[in-house]
């Protein structure tokens, strides 16, 4: 039998791949955060983009936790962070966001296996690798969420999770301070790090 409504209305705004890893300190507060994009399609191309908050609470971080916006894509980078990290509340009213500058993307690797028990990626600047690890994955789960449940609040969102219960952000080879805390998506209690694959964000029509 046909879908009734086979395309799901509105504008494509990207899709890909969109993992992170919020590190909390004993306040619950954010010490220190990364969100890894691999896009697959946006109107402004593909790409890779990294961005790092080694110091959220200051514009810019030292040397060994510096706030970062990695790429090979400066447009897709800038698209991602007026778009789409600005609309994210819990990161844009933080002083790290005015501290995102582009840095060239010189590599980027991933291992691991998001099915078994530990996966990674791996970006480096000219003078910067930063190192995202997850741990101890949990079953995937299909999510398909209202703007009213996503962080933007002006999208509708596809994407299978994969919540880990560890999670580390390595700068040059040493740890940024920080645990893995709770977070609530959508009445579901899951952790601040997160695996996210074949993820679209779509804008909906206007009323």
């Amino acid at each position: 039998m046909p879908l009734e409504a086979p395309i799901t209305p509105g504008t494509v705004d990207w899709t890909g791949e969109n993992p992170g890893i919020i590190l909390k300190d004993k306040d619950d507060a954010i010490a220190a955060a990364a969100l890894f994009f691999r896009i697959a399609w946006s109107p402004v191309g593909q790409g890779t983009v990294l961005m790092l908050y080694g110091s959220p609470g200051a514009v810019e971080g030292p040397a060994n936790a510096p706030n970062a916006l990695i790429s090979d894509n400066p447009a897709l980078s800038e698209f991602l962070r007026t778009g789409f990290i600005q609309r994210l509340e819990g990161f844009a009213k933080l002083p790290a966001f005015a501290g995102l500058h582009h840095r060239d993307l010189t590599a980027a690797r991933q291992t691991g296996d998001p099915a078994g028990s530990r996966f990674t990626e791996t970006v480096c600047a000219e003078d910067l690798m930063v190192e995202l690890v997850w741990e101890d994955l949990e079953s995937p789960k299909a999510l398909e969420l209202d703007p009213e449940l996503t962080g933007t609040g002006a999208h509708t969102m596809f994407s299978l999770l994969v919540p880990a219960r560890q999670g580390r952000i390595f700068v040059n080879g040493s740890p940024l301070p920080g645990h893995v805390g709770k977070r609530v998506q959508a009445g579901m209690e899951t952790t601040t790090a997160f695996l996210y694959f074949s993820e679209t964000w779509v804008i909906p029509p206007s009323e």
